[in-house]
């Protein structure tokens, strides 16, 4: 469990909180820089598709409960599904 919090706090959020979400939430339209925000996208889906290939095998990050891991990855996930992004689409997460 605590890999997979740990691996959500420092991957996950930091590729997005910075590079994605104050990037397009914080930042005027007219100051964005869509090549910036387009390579910020790729790596975080770099590291999404890490988590929704664990999901695949397992219910929660950390296996079949829930656990700290998930509220981690959770608290990002709902950002990341709140704002105007392209996204793969991923069933499991």
């Amino acid at each position: 469990m605590d890999q997979w919090a740990e691996w959500a706090k420092i991957n996950v959020t930091l590729a997005f909180t910075g590079p994605v979400f104050w990037s397009v939430v914080r930042t005027p339209p007219s100051r964005r820089d869509p090549v910036a925000i387009a390579a910020a996208l790729e790596k975080l889906h770099a590291v999404l598709a890490i988590a929704e290939a664990q999901l695949a095998r397992h219910a929660f990050l950390a296996g079949g409960d829930f656990t700290l891991a998930d509220i981690q990855f959770g608290h990002v996930l709902y950002r990341f599904f709140d704002i105007d992004i392209p996204r793969p689409n991923w069933p499991n997460i």
